[in-house]
């Protein structure tokens, strides 16, 4: 099956869906490609959480997202399971060594505007029984809403279909058609698609997508896998998003890096493993223990340790855990870039490829506001905010005219 676009997606996460929905209903013709199914990576592999973003620059996108959210929640069939207001985050020390990191964590959502309490080990446990004897104490946060996020990218793929988009998925593109520097279309799974513009969302692998067009290099997106793990549905034992301090990244925190060779002649990444404690119970009781964050190079998942540590840690944050039965573990590779910013512009060196990636851990978190500006730039419209520090030209080469 060939075809003829005005825009070709290659992505059927969150963020390729986001943005077929957001040019479809602008009128353009869009076949979207997906080389397995819509949400079946890290989009739908996420604790599906909105909070307010580590870096002033982002609070922008993040502000769109949530709008459009609720706009889609509201006209959707499918159900979000999007909060009305904030679950709220529990920010727990542990140690004495835990104090300085909850607290510049606490910092940085007063700073965003959220209203951030201080407790002791007894308002910490008053607030949430659950927790282990003996936590120093923390902070509650007013901040964080849950959403479904296999959900969300659903109901955006559904979104871009009623608009006239084509949705192709288990099609892989396997080229970037280029003549004479500027793009032509997509070689895919099942033929060519003939298009001016190709946006590549493709998540971890946009980088080797890039390459087919000459320009891997010039597009540093990255890949760091996360670990969830569910549980049968315990209602009620938990009334907030519960997290070890230090977990969440702030601005111009270094994410994963690049994996070297010498790395891997050790064993994958050895010690770059980021760990944390990540307990949210869901609408329907289930609750999702996370996290990690490590460089990843490939779809199948590394034999590591990390959902038995999750486990271990989850448990010693929150003792009933420790008899709940496991349903699921599962893990996803989130696209990362080297300053922690998403990369959303026209590539440099070829005209016609547009990047849409390297979101990290917040892809959910700026998918909508994301679609919005691509779309925006895409079609020559007036960008809603200053796109310039997302410019995939940031990290070197020329941009495209």
């Amino acid at each position: 099956m060939s075809g003829h676009a005005d825009v070709a997606i290659v992505g059927g996460g969150v963020i390729g869906c986001g943005i077929a929905a957001e040019l479809a209903g602008r009128g353009a013709k869009v076949v979207l490609v997906e080389r397995a199914q819509i949400a079946a990576a890290a989009s739908g592999r996420n604790h599906g959480l909105l909070f307010h973003p580590g870096d002033a620059s982002l609070d922008a996108v993040a502000a769109a997202s949530t709008a459009s959210y609720r706009e889609l929640a509201a006209t959707s069939p499918l159900d979000l399971a999007l909060d009305a207001e904030p679950f709220g985050l529990v920010i727990v020390a542990s140690t004495e060594e835990d104090w300085a990191a909850a607290e510049r964590e606490a910092e940085g959502a007063a700073r965003a505007g959220c209203a951030v309490e201080r407790l002791d080990e007894g308002g910490m446990r008053r607030l949430e029984p659950a927790l282990a004897p003996g936590v120093l104490g923390g902070f509650v946060v007013a901040d964080g809403y849950r959403v479904d996020p296999a959900a969300l990218t659903l109901a955006l793929a559904e979104k871009a279909r009623a608009a006239g988009a084509e949705i192709r998925t288990c099609t892989e593109a396997k080229q970037v058609l280029t003549a004479d520097g500027t793009v032509r279309g997509i070689a895919a799974d099942g033929g060519v698609i003939a298009a001016p513009v190709v946006v590549d969302a493709a998540g971890p692998w946009a980088a080797k997508l890039a390459r087919t067009a000459g320009v891997g290099a010039q597009i540093p997106i990255g890949g760091a896998r996360g670990w969830l793990l569910l549980t049968e549905a315990r209602p009620g034992l938990l009334h907030h998003l519960v997290v070890s301090a230090g977990w969440h990244l702030a601005a111009g925190d270094p994410g994963p890096g690049a994996v070297t060779v010498a790395d891997l002649a050790s064993g994958p990444a050895p010690g770059r493993t980021d760990l944390g404690t990540l307990v949210q119970q869901n609408r329907d009781g289930h609750i999702l223990l996370g996290g990690s964050r490590a460089p990843s190079l490939t779809d199948e998942s590394e034999g590591r340790g990390e959902p038995g540590e999750i486990a271990r840690r989850a448990a010693t944050l929150v003792p009933a855990l420790a008899l709940v039965p496991v349903l699921t573990v599962w893990s996803g590779v989130r696209p990362t870039s080297p300053d922690g910013l998403p990369l959303i512009g026209w590539a440099p060196g070829v005209r016609g490829l547009f990047v849409a990636g390297g979101h990290g851990g917040q892809g959910v978190v700026l998918g909508g506001g994301s679609a919005r500006l691509a779309a925006e730039l895409i079609l020559g419209e007036t960008p809603f905010i200053d796109p310039s520090p997302f410019n995939p030209d940031r990290f070197g080469g020329v941009l495209n005219d």
